[in-house]
């Protein structure tokens, strides 16, 4: 059994099954797989109605769509600025709806599929109310663009992301301050949320409701910033969009223009802000071809907190304000790091996991490690330091084991990923009663977590990073949040091809997350960056 955070992850290429619980408000990835016979391999297939659709090359939820046409499967290709335009919210919908999942959570591009599975249809366009993507209208083309069939061009293959969670089954969020549709388009706003629920709603649906607060930061003031000190040039902060960062990314060609765009977007940030920021490079970031790492300046101020006295105090002052730290960072400096280096969902996302982070709440204020029995401070200092941790043998009883098991059923069978979410009580009992794990769990997140669901996959025995994205090293677009994996039988650290994880890759602030080449590193990179671990081992 190991947990994992959402650090730089991925190479899954393995035999074995895994089953993956997520923790927090996000869907996520499962990487998982167990060995078919080979009779079971050579199965037979009955040919799918026209019209039919599924996901390629990422996971069973999210992935480039793949539509059966007059006798053959193929994918669709959007080169053109018309049909990235019309591929929105509304054709996701309508796409994972048809799958059988309950609505859409966006849309993307990804790595193109295979020269020959290329269909003909340059521009899909749905209005919601299709009961299958082939009911939409489908521009349709006399021959394919050859741009489509180029392994080296931009990913263009058109793709979903979908989930089975509404927002009615959601946590509750009040948000107070000007419209949180400011947050992606001005730079200078934030929005805070409490790490612990204000309260719980009614019996009906028994959520946990959070308050929220869009605020802007305050202007840093030049005159003041030369009389006391504690500035320094824009001109002297590292710049980590240059084409050499090309090195750290899958699609480098696709990269190129957000680095260009991530550039002028520093470069007006700092016009904005006359020529100073509060200073910061000075133990407290750490620039990187990818992200921003804060880690050893927050817990370098901790312990110089802690050793003259200081967090004692700020306890004190976090009861008196009812459980509001005093943040490590100030409101300019985040504003400064904020808008020079950091895309709009980034920038959500670094906000949303301040209290992750330990830049607010209980981890800012030194509360939580003393607060913690030996082995719950045992779980939560390895996810700390490492971003992930070796659980060993918890003795999961054959009956959880089996649960998971059956619930896959003849999908074991496919020569494709699949997986299965249905309901596994002895696997809730068994989350529900182990203390340790779910008090570390909580603290990691600076006070409040929730299991956001589960799934068990099936891998074949051979993938390619073209069959299967996740093979590539990936973070997830989703912020902090921690995956647990249970290996459902033994996996091979070798032989056996097993998720690694890069250790550390947990601290960083990623630069973006809006598109899916930004966030598929070369293994060249990651390996000479990050000591990695393989999540292999016995059942």
């Amino acid at each position: 059994l190991r947990l994992g955070s959402p650090c730089v992850e991925a190479r899954t290429r393995a035999l074995g099954m895994r089953l993956q619980l997520w923790v927090r408000t996000v869907s996520s990835l499962l990487i998982a797989c167990r060995r078919a016979s080979a009779s079971e391999q050579k199965k037979q297939e009955v040919e799918p109605e026209d019209g039919s659709v599924r996901l390629a090359g990422g996971n069973t939820d999210a992935g480039r769509v793949e539509m059966f046409l007059h006798g053959r499967w193929g994918w669709i290709c959007l080169l053109e600025n018309a049909g990235k335009e019309r591929w929105t919210k509304v054709e996701a919908d309508v796409v994972c709806k048809q799958l059988g999942l309950r609505k859409g959570l966006s849309t993307m591009l990804m790595t193109n599929g295979r020269v020959d599975e290329v269909l003909p249809i340059s521009v899909a366009k749905c209005n919601g109310t299709e009961a299958s993507l082939a009911e939409c209208q489908l521009q349709m083309n006399d021959e394919v663009d050859a741009r489509c069939t180029e392994d080296a061009v931009s990913p263009a293959g058109a793709a979903v992301r979908c989930t089975n969670f509404v927002p009615e089954e959601q946590p509750h969020v009040s948000i107070s301050g000007p419209s949180a549709e400011v947050l992606l388009s001005d730079a200078t706003y934030s929005i805070a949320c409490g790490s612990e629920p204000t309260r719980v709603s009614p019996v009906a649906d028994n959520m946990p409701s959070f308050d929220c607060n869009v605020y802007q930061h305050s202007a840093i003031d030049e005159d003041v910033c030369e009389v006391q000190g504690e500035c320094q040039k824009i001109t002297d902060l590292p710049n980590p969009f240059l084409n050499s960062a090309l090195e750290a990314f899958v699609f480098g060609e696709a990269m190129q223009s957000h680095l260009r765009t991530s550039s002028s977007q520093r470069r007006v940030a700092a016009e904005e802000r006359s020529s100073f920021m509060p200073i910061m490079i000075n133990g407290m970031a750490r620039w990187s071809a990818i992200g921003i790492d804060l880690s050893s300046g927050v817990r370098s101020k901790l312990r110089n907190q802690s050793s003259s006295g200081q967090i004692e105090a700020s306890r004190e002052k976090e009861s008196d304000r009812g459980g509001e730290a005093k943040p490590l960072i100030q409101s300019g400096q985040l504003a400064a790091l904020r808008s020079l280096y950091f895309s709009p969902i980034a920038r959500l996302l670094f906000d949303l996991d301040a209290d992750v982070i330990g830049l607010t709440g209980r981890k800012a204020s030194g509360a939580i490690l003393p607060a913690l029995q030996l082995e719950a401070a045992r779980i939560y200092s390895a996810l700390e330091e490492d971003g992930v941790v070796d659980l060993g043998h918890l003795g999961l009883s054959d009956e959880v084991i089996h649960e998971a098991l059956d619930a896959l059923g003849d999908k074991v069978q496919s020569d494709k990923p699949a997986a299965a979410r249905t309901p596994l009580p002895r696997l809730e009992a068994w989350l529900r009663s182990n203390l340790p794990l779910r008090t570390a769990v909580a603290a990691y997140f600076g006070g409040h977590a929730l299991l956001h669901g589960y799934k068990v996959v099936h891998l074949p025995e051979k993938l390619s990073p073209k069959a299967f994205i996740s093979a590539h090293w990936h973070h997830d677009r989703a912020g902090r949040r921690l995956k647990l994996f249970i290996l459902l039988n033994d996996v091979d650290p070798q032989e056996g091809h097993p998720t690694q994880v890069a250790k550390g890759s947990h601290n960083l602030s990623y630069y973006w997350h809006e598109e899916f080449e930004q966030s598929r590193f070369a293994d060249e990179y990651v390996t000479r960056e990050f000591e990695t671990v393989r999540l292999a081992g016995l059942r």
